[in-house]
């Protein structure tokens, strides 16, 4: 059996201990280990039965040990991640048991699929995304690496997202658009045009907004 380590005490993190929790009642895969995290206070007045092991750069990598990144920022996410594996860490893909995944997706390294997530026919998932409860990426959708899809989001049909790309919740966007990298989609918003790099959208239909 492995063991888990779950980087980020904070919110996202707290919740993947759940989902975690929940695949080991179906497979028994992980002993769950404990956080990394750089505030050694993370968990006060927090409920939890692991602890915070260590700071990310003071933990020292042990044999059996799987990591899963829980930081909600895409661009510390993918920072820490680099970190971690250039000390050997090995991340993992963590996928809720009632997550709904189509044999002929592909997900890559250190994905995490929150309860009832849907990855549909032929889609992509970059490494290091993280698909909040009730979302979907459907058919030959293809997503980069380290996006952050939010709770209710609808990504339809032969869409293309790049990396980090920010979906707030209950967002969407329509078929066949191609979206840039680093575009942040405010919660509630419908894009309906393609969207260039660097963008913040808001609205419906989404029109660019000042950061």
């Amino acid at each position: 059996m492995k063991n888990l380590v779950i980087v980020g005490a904070g919110g996202c993190g707290r919740e993947v201990l759940q989902w975690a929790k929940a695949v080991n009642k179906v497979e028994g895969r992980w002993n769950i280990k404990g956080f990394l995290d750089d505030n050694k206070d993370a968990l006060y007045g927090r409920r939890s039965d692991i602890p915070v092991l260590a700071k990310v750069d003071d933990y020292v990598i042990e044999p059996g040990d799987e990591f899963v990144c829980c930081i909600g920022d895409s661009n510390i996410r993918k920072m820490i991640v680099e970190k971690l594996k250039k000390k050997g860490a090995v991340f993992t893909t963590l996928i809720h048991p009632s997550a709904v995944v189509a044999d002929s997706c592909t997900l890559g390294e250190g994905v995490i699929l929150y309860p009832y997530a849907l990855v549909s026919d032929n889609a992509v998932v970059g490494d290091g995304c993280i698909i909040n409860m009730y979302s979907s990426v459907t058919h030959d959708t293809v997503l980069g690496e380290y996006c952050t899809i939010s709770a209710h989001c609808d990504i339809t049909g032969q869409c293309e997202l790049g990396d980090r790309v920010f979906m707030g919740s209950t967002s969407q966007v329509v078929p066949g658009l191609k979206i840039g990298d680093d575009v942040y989609i405010c919660a509630g918003s419908t894009v309906m045009t393609r969207i260039r790099s660097g963008r913040k959208v808001l609205g419906n239909p989404a029109k660019i907004v000042n950061f």
